[in-house]
């Protein structure tokens, strides 16, 4: 077997040297991360700082932190008074609920009849549709309260009273008053 010589191209069909200018160009640069903090350094709390002025005036020394609160906590709870918070601000404005718009009857009424969405069911029954859900019950809704307001403000045509069968009348009259004169 005989040595080949190394050599720094590829050959024609392979990948060829960059510069390193060129390479510096297609190289993507590093993830930026942030550096750990150094912390505080140990034993820091043992080591006394000079004591500021106005600690020194006050005649305080630098407390140690690993010494607790000195004071007394209730092994029995005890009842404590609720406390009362008052507001810092008054508000400028009262809250209070809406009141709904009183309507009279006939404008109920236009409302109603004026309504284009029961308009548009009113035709889909018409046309043998079968209604279903929020739609039936907004139909029956609607209705139900037109024929109130109608009825309210006697715009209503009370067929059963003007229809009266001659048989049922015939057989409401009793004739053997008239003819007998009989009071059984």
């Amino acid at each position: 077997m005989t040595r080949q010589k190394k050599t720094r191209s590829a050959g024609p069909n392979g990948l060829r040297h960059l510069s390193a200018e060129d390479a510096r160009k297609t190289r993507e640069p590093r993830e930026e991360t942030k550096k750990k903090g150094a912390g505080l350094k140990s034993g820091s709390r043992n080591n006394i700082a000079p004591v500021k002025t106005a600690e020194a005036a006050k005649g305080g020394t630098k407390k140690d932190k690993r010494i607790g609160s000195k004071t007394p906590i209730a092994l029995v709870p005890v009842a404590e008074q609720p406390v009362v918070i008052q507001p810092l601000l008054q508000p400028k404005a009262s809250l209070a609920k809406v009141k709904a718009v009183e309507l009279t009857a006939e404008q109920e009424l236009a409302l109603i009849e004026n309504d284009s969405h029961l308009q548009q069911l009113l035709e889909r029954v018409e046309n043998n549709e079968v209604l279903t859900g929020k739609d039936a019950k907004y139909f029956n809704a609607k209705t139900a309260r037109l024929e109130q307001l109608l009825q309210q403000l006697g715009l209503t045509e009370d067929e059963e009273d003007d229809i009266v069968e001659p048989l049922a009348a015939f057989e409401s009259k009793d004739w053997r008053k008239d003819l007998l004169g009989d009071e059984d």
